[in-house]
């Protein structure tokens, strides 16, 4: 089965429809659809239907886009919002934010080794503020 195939199938199962239903809104017969997901044949067609329906690209159906930015893509307006600041933050406050985020992340996943950022550590500067606690835990200079 092919990536445009595959990318049909789980897409359709993410929205919790059927192939006959596809077909249905598609305005094609579920044995046309079906070699769609197959591989069989290719929606050139019905691209654009498609995309509109499941709320992606066609490059995404088409495999010329990856998981990553498809889901960036549809991520909800809060995840958006904070990506648009961190995007806006100075190096040394993307580095306060990645920080604060391996705290968070390990604490929550019991995985101590991510806690170590590959990303430098914040300049000790008097504007800088305190590196990030975990609950519970005594404040360490990370600096």
């Amino acid at each position: 089965m092919n990536l445009t195939a595959q990318r049909l199938r789980a897409l359709r199962k993410r929205k919790g429809l059927s192939q006959t239903e596809v077909a249905r809104i598609l305005g094609i017969t579920r044995t046309a659809y079906n070699k769609y997901e197959s591989g069989a044949s290719a929606p050139s067609r019905k691209l654009r239907e498609l995309a509109q329906l499941y709320h992606v690209s066609t490059d995404y159906i088409l495999g010329e886009e990856d998981a990553l930015a498809e889901k960036l893509r549809e991520a909800d307006a809060r995840t958006s919002s904070h990506l648009r600041k961190y995007l806006d933050l100075s190096d040394e406050g993307k580095d306060i934010v990645d920080i604060t985020l391996d705290a968070v992340y390990a604490r929550e996943s019991n995985d101590v080794s991510s806690t170590e950022s590959s990303r430098p550590r914040v300049k000790n500067t008097a504007a800088a503020p305190k590196s990030p606690t975990v609950a519970g835990e005594a404040p360490t200079d990370r600096h």
